[in-house]
Formats: structure tokens, C-alpha cells, sequence
């Protein structure tokens, strides 16, 4: 599903949206409510995510080296 950025004029907040393209752009600020709210231009991407906004979208954490996450024991650490 296509990513797209907006940015709220009324709070300065920018966020990100996975929608259909056929969708209707955001109008209303997740943040503030404000209906200032304009799609930015940008290079594009593909959203593979799962969450929604509000939600942490953190990296999960890098396994350690006492799990096997090296490799096969080949980091050195």
C-alpha cells in the first residue's frame, strides 16, 4: 500500500499515512483536529507496516550474540 506524507499547519505535526490510492487524502490532524492538513511531495514509498499511527514504529531489537544473531559465531564480539 502507498505511503504518503502529510503535515498539519495548525500543529506543525508530520506524519505518515498508508492508504489505497483511490482514497481521499487526510483532511483532519490525528494530533490537534485541525483541518489543515496537506499532503506532502515526496520520492514515494511502499508501506510494509503493520501498525497505525499512534503506535511505536520502532526497529525490533537486534538479536545478541548468545542467541546466535551473528551468524553462526562469526561476529567476535
Amino acid at each position: 500500500m502507498p505511503l504518503y506524507d502529510y503535515k498539519c499547519d495548525g500543529c506543525s505535526l508530520r506524519f505518515e499515512v498508508d492508504h489505497p490510492m483511490s482514497a481521499e487524502p487526510v483532511q483532519v490532524c490525528p494530533e490537534c483536529g485541525a483541518q489543515k492538513v496537506r499532503k506532502l511531495l515526496t520520492t514515494g514509498g511502499i508501506s510494509v507496516r503493520t501498525k497505525s499511527f499512534g503506535q511505536s514504529s520502532s526497529p525490533p531489537p537486534m538479536p545478541s550474540c548468545a542467541t546466535g544473531g551473528c551468524g553462526g559465531g562469526m561476529c567476535g564480539m
